[in-house]
């Protein structure tokens, strides 16, 4: 049986998404909206949680209807030109419809001399 790396829970209307592996240790959450993720000692995004997340479906144009009818979820971080990028990607069964939605995360540029 395939472990499921998502949680939705519907009566909070909360979607958790984790990429943490074995061994990983969450050290700091941090809030950026109604999103809240979870960084590891070496800075790697462990898990992103989406708050209101019929609101989101919505704001994506979708029915907000259908978050307790998610099949997988899943995210990847891309690091380019002086920002993160985090692709979510959420799947539901009816015609196999796959939301992938790019969420730019702004971080300072640090200079190492």
């Amino acid at each position: 049986m395939e472990r499921k790396n998502f949680s939705y829970d519907e009566l909070g209307d909360s979607l958790i998404v984790s990429n943490k592996q074995e061994g990983d240790i969450v050290k700091n959450n941090y809030e950026v909206g109604d999103m809240i993720f979870s960084l590891t000692k070496e800075g790697k995004i462990a898990s992103l949680e989406i708050r209101e997340f019929s609101s989101f479906l919505e704001s994506c144009g979708m029915n907000y209807n259908i978050a307790d009818k998610l099949k997988n979820a899943r995210f990847f971080v891309h690091d380019r030109n002086d920002a993160l990028f985090l692709m979510l990607q959420i799947e539901f069964p009816e015609n196999g419809l796959i939301l992938t939605k790019n969420i730019p995360i702004v971080l300072p540029l640090t200079t190492i001399f």
